[in-house]
């Protein structure tokens, strides 16, 4: 056979363009990611992914030794954390939930824990000796017991604080120090926990700057991105809770957080709330007297009855698998990088 010669400059440029195609193919413009995700490996499981689906940001407040208005008591916020994992939740932080990068396994639920008002009962520190312990009958006690335990189910939450920090001024360094370094958020509950709504435009800023020029004393590092208001009470100019100034000091929230009453669909579902949250406050529900018709007892049993509409994880990151039809409920934009839709 006659060898081939590479002298002719056309010829070498045509051989050189077809060892390139397939790396310029994978370059710039939209690519298709791969699925990592066996989708028919899962329905063989039982487990039919929609994610899609709604999920749940939960609110929490004072954790004591009995229930009551706006308080869990320790055997009940025990009896959640239980109950949320043996139906199939895992915590994930406030961020990737809203960023839409759920890596939980499959078959499970991403949900978000919300504290506000940063109380003494749910962060203290008891000291023994020369080491500050946590305390374990606090609620970040509870979650640190209940996390060794059970290790898949995850330790994180969002405190929304007030400047108290927690009531321990002599450890409010070690405190926040914590939470960053544990992969905790902090969100903004204003100076004062004032309606903002009877506010003037020039006191709500006040009222939101107060608590991040005190972070920023404490920790700079630690970012505030999520306004939680108070009463779930929005201010007469919406805009101002997105961004402002004042003193000197000027703020961009992300997010601001309802004392809602209802879950919602993720960030890339037609259906979003946009950057105003709704929350569902931790309660028990009757359902002879409709007494916690809106908590979070009502909705774990409106999902077991309807696991349709709850998020059920793929277990990839990268990817969003729902029932093909769901497709069209999505937006592309809204995508979280590098994941694509996977429809079955």
């Amino acid at each position: 056979m006659k060898k081939l010669a590479l002298t002719n400059p056309s010829l070498k440029l045509f051989l050189l363009l077809a060892l390139l195609i397939p790396f310029l193919a994978g370059c710039g413009g939209a690519q298709k990611v791969e699925a990592r995700v066996d989708v028919n490996d899962l329905l063989k499981k039982g487990i039919r992914p929609n994610e899609m689906g709604m999920v749940m940001l939960l609110e929490y407040h004072r954790i004591t030794q009995t229930e009551g208005s706006f308080q869990r008591s320790v055997e009940n916020f025990k009896r959640d954390l239980e109950t949320l994992y043996s139906k199939g939740y895992r915590l994930v932080s406030f961020s990737d939930m809203l960023s839409g990068h759920i890596s939980v396994p499959a078959g499970t639920t991403p949900v978000v824990l919300t504290f506000d008002d940063s109380s003494l009962s749910q962060f203290k520190y008891n000291k023994q000796g020369t080491q500050l312990v946590i305390d374990p009958n606090s609620a970040l006690g509870l979650m640190d017991a209940f996390h060794k335990k059970h290790p898949d189910f995850g330790y994180t939450a969002l405190f929304n604080y007030l400047p108290e920090l927690f009531d321990q001024p002599d450890y409010v360094t070690q405190k926040v120090s914590y939470l960053y370094k544990n992969g905790f958020q902090l969100g903004d509950h204003t100076t004062s926990h004032a309606s903002l709504a009877k506010l003037s435009d020039e006191d709500v800023q006040k009222e939101i700057v107060g608590p991040l020029n005190d972070m920023k004393k404490i920790n700079p590092k630690v970012g505030v991105d999520v306004l939680c208001l108070p009463f779930g009470i929005e201010p007469k100019n919406q805009e101002l809770m997105y961004s402002g100034s004042y003193g000197g000091t000027t703020y961009k929230m992300n997010w601001s957080l309802l004392v809602g009453s209802n879950p919602m669909y993720m960030q890339y579902h037609y259906k979003n709330p946009g950057k105003l949250l709704p929350r569902i406050q931790a309660m028990d529900y009757n359902a002879k007297n409709g007494v916690g018709a809106d908590g979070s007892y009502y909705w774990l049993d409106y999902f077991d009855r309807h696991p349709e509409v709850r998020y059920i994880s793929d277990g990839d990151p990268n990817t969003i698998c729902a029932p093909a039809y769901m497709e069209s409920r999505l937006l592309q934009d809204r995508l979280p990088k590098n994941a694509t839709f996977v429809g079955y």
